[in-house]
């Protein structure tokens, strides 16, 4: 979700503008973002951003899709792997688009049409996680009882859980994530089963699980 989106329009100038509304975005919400904030943030005199952007709906349009980027699977992945990069994606997401101010702005609906922006955008990554589950299902490396929108929902949404509880995401917890998924999705005859090398919460690190303990 983090990779390059729509191109700018050219300057300097014009990616100071954009910088400086997403840093409002996740650090205050979408309502927060309008030409004044984003002049002051920024140091660009209204003037100049009125003549780049017709108003703020349009640059908050822009700053979004300069940081998203349509889903396209790396070539050669397992479907496993595949699960753990949609997931990853969807975490930098989170945290490095939207912020905790983005997440509470949707999940409150501060701003209706951000709101609708973020969900349209979030379609083909929807799409995407249930091709993934539905073509393991059919090929017979997930269990045929999934609960294809559960499963979904389990990888969009932990990560969204792990940010507002914690304000990051860690990649240990990434893999902790997965490791949960496979245990719902891989068969349960022990064909196939999350990889043993993983500590025991499936991140890597065996006093991982103690951490989240203590942590929480």
């Amino acid at each position: 979700m983090t990779e390059s989106g729509a191109p700018l329009r050219g300057s300097s100038k014009e990616q100071q503008i954009v910088d400086a509304a997403l840093e409002i975005l996740r650090d205050r919400g979408p309502a927060s973002v309008n030409i004044e904030s984003v002049s002051a943030v920024s140091g660009v005199a209204k003037s100049t951003i009125y003549r780049r952007f017709s108003n703020r709906d349009e640059l908050l349009s822009v700053a979004v899709a300069s940081v998203a980027a349509a889903p396209e699977l790396p070539a050669g992945l397992d479907i496993v792997e595949e699960l753990r990069w949609v997931t990853l994606q969807c975490r930098d997401g989170v945290e490095h688009i939207l912020g905790l101010g983005g997440v509470t702005g949707v999940l409150v609906d501060q701003d209706p049409r951000f709101s609708t922006t973020i969900r349209s955008m979030l379609l083909p990554w929807v799409a995407l996680v249930r091709d993934i589950l539905v073509r393991g299902v059919a090929t017979g490396r997930f269990r045929s009882d999934v609960d294809i929108e559960v499963a979904l929902n389990f990888v969009l949404g932990a990560s969204i859980g792990e940010f507002l509880r914690a304000g990051t995401a860690s990649d240990a917890w990434t893999d902790r994530v997965l490791r949960m998924l496979l245990v719902m999705l891989l068969p349960s005859d022990g064909s196939e089963r999350p990889d043993s090398s993983a500590g025991p919460d499936g991140s890597g690190h065996p006093d991982a699980g103690n951490d989240v303990t203590r942590s929480a």
